[in-house]
């Protein structure tokens, strides 16, 4: 695993780097030619940024 992002600036630079990564593999897709699985893929991706940023908001409510 990576080291652990516990303050803000890091926080945020990871969501803006998995938004970026995200972005690269949704533009990489060919829309004509994707099945369920990709769709899966995508969606995972998305729902494992939001509990990051769950998380992440928590720590940021804490901080305040």
């Amino acid at each position: 695993m990576g080291k652990a992002v516990d303050n803000k600036v890091d926080q945020f630079r990871y969501v803006k780097n998995r938004i970026q990564m995200l972005n690269e593999v949704v533009s990489s897709m060919d829309p004509d030619h994707m099945d369920m699985e990709d769709y899966n893929r995508v969606l995972e991706m998305i729902e494992q940024l939001q509990l990051k940023m769950a998380r992440f908001k928590q720590d940021w409510q804490k901080d305040e």
